[in-house]
């Protein structure tokens, strides 16, 4: 025999048979580990320390030119009055401006334009909260025709939510253990763990200033605004698996 032929048939020998059961068992999947999940929640309660307030300043008017120009008029005075309780130029700013035409609409008729009305809202950082109602006033005698909103904030958020994200997994380590021994077993390691969003403090809205009390001069005759603050809740919500270990068969 040449030494090809044995190189050949030492191959042949040498070579596996294919055998379809074989190859089944082989890429057939592991059966999966149990587990067991558990999801948690963490919170964290906040008294806030400053505060923003958006304050608008709507003036009206049949020109486009004299309704901007009263309107930077008393946006002008507003600030003065802030700046005079003690606020900084960087906490005033400028947080949204319109100028729009106004219409009539006459029956029969296609509408027409009666006028021009501008609106400029100012955000104020207030880092007293005992001086948001002041702010609010002061913004009132100046001029201001609206207070849109009120955000109250904690310059403490950020360890906040970390404390709020630590809790939710302690909660949610304590309710796997305890579904692990009413299974019969024990808590494994963890494999996996996830934050599905934390939830920080949100603007409550203040009511508009319509309606409200004023001299003939326009300056703010009632009560001083009254500002509770409440609480803010930093809220953390994660999502957890572990490893399940079952009890000894006996």
């Amino acid at each position: 025999m040449s030494r090809l032929v044995r190189a050949v048939s030492f191959l042949l020998i040498a070579s596996p048979v294919f055998s379809p059961v074989h190859s089944q068992a082989a890429t057939a999947p592991s059966p999966r580990e149990p587990e067991i999940t558990a999801s948690g929640r963490g919170e964290v309660r906040l008294s806030p320390d400053y505060a923003y307030v958006v304050i608008g300043i709507t003036t009206q008017s049949p020109s486009a030119v004299q309704t901007a120009s009263q309107n930077a008029a008393k946006v002008a005075a507003t600030v003065s009055a802030l700046r005079a309780l003690g606020l900084t130029e960087q906490q005033i700013v400028t947080s949204g401006y319109n100028l729009t035409q106004t219409y009539e609409y006459p029956k029969n008729q296609p509408p027409r334009v009666n006028g021009f009305t501008a609106r400029n809202a100012i955000r104020a950082e207030v880092r007293r909260l005992d001086d948001v109602g002041k702010v609010i006033d002061a913004a009132i005698n100046a001029g201001a025709t609206d207070v849109s909103s009120i955000q109250f904030l904690a310059s403490n958020t950020e360890e906040a939510r970390r404390t709020a994200l630590s809790s939710a997994v302690q909660q949610a380590r304590s309710d796997a253990e305890v579904m692990a021994r009413a299974a019969g077993g024990r808590l494994g390691r963890l494999i996996s763990v996830n934050s599905t969003g934390v939830s920080q403090p949100i603007a409550v809205r203040g009511a508009t200033m319509d309606g409200v009390l004023t001299s003939a001069a326009g300056g703010y005759v009632g009560p001083p605004t009254p500002i509770n603050p409440g609480e803010l809740n930093v809220v953390a919500f994660v999502f957890t698996r572990w490893e399940f270990i079952g009890g000894t068969s006996r």
